[in-house]
């Protein structure tokens, strides 16, 4: 009897909805090492959400572990692109980064683009590209069968606007859900680091960079990303010392 409840006593406990229970207690109660272990322990169970994401970057801010903060912030957001906590959130761990680099002015065009399908995950982007078809279909079945010359017409021009647009958001969707899988961005989580010329301590530095630094990741060789920075500035940085949003 004592082996079949301490079975379902551990099966309990790993239960993720239980797990979040607890980590969002151990948070209220100031315990936030505790509060961090017990969120990842849901996100090892492969359930994860904003929320999850959310509550482990503040609680990661209160350990002044600002680059992990940060990266949960961003997967926060990037699991639910309209988390205006998060955003806020983010934005005040930011402001305490070391490094305030330049931007790169991008592409006007691409710039929108990204904005655009950023702004909702891919499953929102897909429901809409389905809604709008199948109201498009409708438009051009009135066309079809229509009597009224006027009710042709608007349904022969609603029907090809709607599925211009159905068209418009399955490129969102596609966009966005390769973002969501692979975003190619990764967080530094050394506190301090030399950006290196090449793939291996001994290539020259070429600056130092600290923690919370968003980097886009070009390329790997071996245990070495290539990376980008914000300026424009590319190098290379240790494997272990990014994590990838």
């Amino acid at each position: 009897t004592y082996c079949l409840l301490l079975f379902f006593s551990t099966l309990s406990a790993t239960n993720p909805q239980d797990l979040f229970t607890q980590a969002n207690e151990a948070y209220t109660q100031g315990q936030y090492q505790k509060a961090i272990d017990t969120y990842e322990s849901v996100l090892a169970t492969g359930n994860f959400s904003n929320e999850i994401y959310y509550n482990l970057g503040n609680a990661y801010f209160k350990t002044k572990r600002k680059g992990k903060a940060v990266l949960n912030f961003e997967r926060a957001l990037l699991a639910n692109p309209s988390d205006e906590d998060a955003a806020y959130n983010l934005a005040i761990v930011n402001q305490q980064l070391a490094d305030n680099l330049d931007q790169v002015d991008t592409f006007f065009l691409k710039k929108w683009w990204q904005n655009f399908y950023r702004a909702a995950t891919s499953g929102f982007w897909s429901f809409l590209t389905l809604a709008f078809l199948w109201i498009g279909v409708g438009g051009f079945v009135l066309w079809l069968i229509g009597k009224e010359r006027a009710k042709k017409k608007q349904g022969f021009i609603g029907g090809i606007i709607l599925l211009l647009l159905s068209l418009l958001f399955f490129f969102a969707a596609r966009s966005q859900g390769d973002f969501e899988q692979n975003s190619h961005l990764a967080i530094l989580l050394e506190p301090v680091i030399d950006l290196k010329n090449g793939p291996d301590e001994k290539s020259t530095s070429l600056l130092k960079i600290h923690e919370g630094l968003k980097v886009e990741l070009l390329d790997q060789i071996d245990t070495w990303y290539k990376v980008k920075l914000s300026n424009g500035e590319q190098g290379w940085l240790p494997k272990g010392s990014v994590e990838e949003i």
